[in-house]
């Protein structure tokens, strides 16, 4: 960390270790905190030798090592909530860290695509599970990932090797089976940014288990009036979920699923440490940085989620 001066308001952006430094999505998001006179610095989420409560407020952004070590970091958002504001809250981290959400959020009616979660060291029989929902091929990951990490899809004649997949995560960690939706070959996933609540802008992405080289990675997009209602009854669902409201969360990322014309589902709602695509919606960072300034509390505020 460096020195700056010290009349202005110290913003962390908690990073890892293996990528200490801004992204270039983040710098944006600094640069428009800098234009209201705060000071933004990165800081490893597990580097002992950073100070938290010297912060006005944390902002986890790149700490995409959280899924190998989830006990580990659920620990420090404790310690950081409770030393200073920090976005999301511990509450909202910790709900959304596993995604065993998406049962939750199915039992407030949000549509979800559908999945089997199984417990670690329990058994679970592939193609059991793709018969019985009339699934073709499959997707085997960690209930706790993040950067697809251990996510594989597998086709109707693959089931050996997805049985196997399956076997080797459950002996260590808890796991989701879910289909591989024909949608997300055809037209992507859909994501929606929300800041406190509030739409900031859309992006289509071409999913990790596709390829498809005519297909950007990343995309701006709109999103249709149903599309994001949709997701604004996602956030809402989760809102009620946790115990907090919509504007409590500073940023969010809805990943939708188009089934059909203006229809669609959740695949994942980002509430942890989500890429915002501010490089493609550079505008969004003027956004972001007002509602986080709406959230600053007075020193010596504590985190209440």
């Amino acid at each position: 960390m460096t020195s700056g001066d010290a009349t202005q308001q110290l913003i962390l952006f908690a990073t890892y270790g293996a990528s200490p430094s801004l992204t270039a999505d983040d710098a944006l998001y600094a640069s428009a905190l800098e234009r209201r006179g705060m000071r933004v610095e990165a800081a490893v989420w597990d580097d002992p030798a950073v100070a938290w409560s010297n912060a006005a407020a944390v902002v986890i952004r790149s700490t995409w090592d959280y899924h190998l070590r989830r006990d580990e970091f659920l620990a420090w958002v404790d310690r950081a909530g409770s030393a200073t504001s920090l976005h999301n809250g511990a509450r909202v981290v910790r709900w959304n860290s596993h995604k065993k959400y998406l049962n939750e959020l199915a039992k407030r009616h949000v549509p979800v695509i559908d999945t089997v979660f199984a417990d670690a060291g329990s058994r679970l029989d592939l193609d059991l599970i793709a018969r019985a929902h009339g699934w073709t091929d499959t997707v085997v990951k960690p209930s706790v990932s993040a950067s697809a990490h251990e996510t594989r899809r597998f086709s109707a004649d693959d089931r050996e090797a997805g049985q196997l997949h399956l076997e080797r995560l459950l002996a260590q960690r808890d796991v989701m089976v879910q289909p591989h939706l024909s949608a997300l070959a055809e037209r992507g996933e859909l994501s929606l940014l929300y800041a406190r609540g509030r739409f900031s802008h859309a992006v289509r992405r071409r999913s990790a288990l596709i390829e498809n080289d005519t297909m950007p990675k990343v995309a701006p997009a709109m999103a249709s009036n149903v599309a994001r209602r949709q997701a604004y009854r996602v956030l809402a669902a989760a809102a009620d979920a946790i115990g907090v409201a919509p504007n409590d969360l500073l940023y969010a990322r809805v990943d939708l699923a188009e089934t059909g014309a203006d229809e669609y589902v959740l695949l994942e709602l980002e509430l942890v440490e989500p890429s915002l695509f501010l490089v493609h919606a550079p505008e969004a960072a003027e956004q972001y940085a007002n509602e986080l300034t709406g959230l600053l509390k007075p020193r010596g505020h504590k985190g209440l989620f």
